[in-house]
């Protein structure tokens, strides 16, 4: 599954500033915000991966019906 690339040094620039302006930390809107969600779905993606992997080398019938966009509701965001 190809994922766009993340791209730390822009990340750090604009954390800094956000920081500066007085943005949140955490939050849904918060600076830290981008690299989390990089983190999470790098790591569900990779655990696709292997999962998938291994129903292959088992022969087990196992495959991804593609990729949408989804929305993950929190009780710290709120709604």
């Amino acid at each position: 599954m190809a994922q766009e690339e993340f791209d730390f040094e822009s990340f750090k620039k604009e954390a800094i500033a956000g920081l500066y302006s007085g943005k949140k930390m955490t939050g849904t809107d918060g600076v830290l915000s981008p690299m989390v969600n990089h983190f999470l779905e790098s790591m569900m993606c990779g655990e696709l991966e292997y999962h998938l992997a291994q129903d292959k080398l088992n022969e087990q019938i196992n495959r991804k019906n593609g990729k949408t966009k989804k929305t993950v509701r929190s009780l710290s965001a709120g709604s």
